[in-house]
């Protein structure tokens, strides 16, 4: 796995609503993907977070996101808004071809999509290139 840019991802542990962030499993384009414990469930699930890395970058404090200059401004906001969207319609999915999204949230100023959390590799594992 290549090493993570520490600088815009959230410090482990630190609890975000009922869940207590332990690591990150991924960083893409979009967002970060973090293992948690649910506290409440007692089991481990998945949280990504809205970070377009590209356009945006972390407040002085360390946890919030915010566009990087004034004219990401509305691409932001816009990409947050679907990303709120896709969280609410996956939630309404129950099938077993596709991740349950358990819930989602507005925090740090972004959003947060919770996912069941499944062991094992990647589907880039499993592809022959």
């Amino acid at each position: 796995m290549a090493e993570i840019d520490q600088s815009n991802v959230l410090p482990a542990p630190m609890k975000l609503e009922q869940y207590t962030l332990t690591r990150v499993l991924s960083v893409g384009g979009f967002g970060v993907v973090y293992l948690a414990e649910d506290n409440e469930a007692e089991d481990l699930v998945a949280i990504k977070e809205f970070f377009p890395s590209a356009v945006a970058m972390r407040a002085g404090n360390g946890r919030d996101v915010m566009p990087q200059s004034e004219l990401d401004e509305d691409l932001f906001a816009a990409g947050l808004k679907c990303f709120f969207e896709e969280a609410r319609l996956l939630s309404t999915i129950k099938h077993p071809n596709v991740v349950n999204v358990r819930n989602f949230f507005r925090a740090h100023e972004t959003v947060y999509m919770v996912m069941d959390y499944y062991d094992g590799h990647g589907l880039d594992f499993h592809l022959v290139v």
